[in-house]
């Protein structure tokens, strides 16, 4: 490394790094044997861990006890590895729904308090939505995120309300309670759905993707303009995502129970649109 791409390195960031490093050698680390072990004083590793604390990466075992990391490591690892390979491999599945309904397909996964889009296939509609792989929204109000957040963990999804509130300070009680009521409704029919909150004028439809693990991996969505989305299209939408998803999990070897959808389910959807 030359002395210019020193001038760039951020030493809170290395020491924030190395710390994480160390603590992922064995399960939980005293104050003391931490400093030790990494020859950083006791009070900058106080306002590191206690941030890592704060962002959910750490967590203390009991006040005045140990730090040990959280799983939220883990999460994101398992995210990153199944970035790569989700795309290849659901690909024909995104396709072939793209196909049968002629509106955009979206390939999307949680990050922090937002859905990012890794992929995507465009109606060949001239009227579509026009956004590019990498776009991220707001979970919370948008189809694909509330797919998402419906069934995480409950321990992941405190700490998603946790993050959502340090960063919107617009998000009261009220609301949590509502979106809560709302994410319950999600987990029953699997399916999410955002009414022009997301952008004026698109509607949205969304179901979850589980990976071998029967944890939420990813969200496929369709985004359609309102004008065109008369009840044919809602009808086909409401049937044709939620097989999608189910057909993707069966490929990434979820658990049955984990996306399995009976008649009654469909009909109950149908009626939804």
């Amino acid at each position: 490394m030359t002395q210019n791409d020193n001038y760039y390195m951020m030493r809170s960031l290395e020491k924030a790094l190395f710390i994480i490093e160390t603590m992922a050698t064995k399960s939980d680390w005293s104050l003391k044997a931490l400093s030790a072990t990494c020859s950083i004083p006791k009070g900058t590793l106080q306002r590191i861990l206690r941030t890592l604390e704060e962002l959910g990466y750490v967590r203390q075992l009991e006040r005045g006890g140990a730090y040990a990391l959280t799983l939220k490591f883990h999460t994101l690892g398992r995210q990153i590895a199944s970035q790569n390979n989700l795309v290849s491999l659901l690909q024909p599945i995104l396709s072939s729904l793209r196909d049968k309904v002629n509106e955009t397909v979206n390939l999307s996964i949680l990050s922090g308090v937002e859905m990012v889009v890794i992929h995507k296939i465009t109606s060949k509609h001239a009227l579509q939505m026009d956004s590019i792989v990498g776009t991220s929204f707001p979970a919370y109000i948008s189809a694909s995120g509330k797919a998402f957040l419906a069934f995480l963990p409950e321990e992941d999804l405190r700490g998603f309300i946790k993050d959502l509130r340090r960063n919107d300070a617009e998000m009261n009680s009220e609301k949590i309670n509502i979106l809560y009521k709302e994410l319950e409704a999600v987990r029953k029919r699997g399916l999410g759905m955002d009414f022009e909150e997301l952008f004026k004028g698109i509607r949205c439809i969304a179901s979850p993707v589980f990976d071998s693990a029967g944890a939420i991996a990813a969200t496929i969505s369709c985004s359609v303009p309102t004008v065109r989305l008369d009840m044919a299209l809602s009808q086909k939408l409401v049937r044709e995502i939620p097989l999608a998803a189910a057909e993707a999990s069966r490929l990434l070897e979820a658990p049955a129970h984990a996306f399995d959808l009976d008649a009654d389910t469909l009909v109950d959807m149908l009626t939804v649109a």
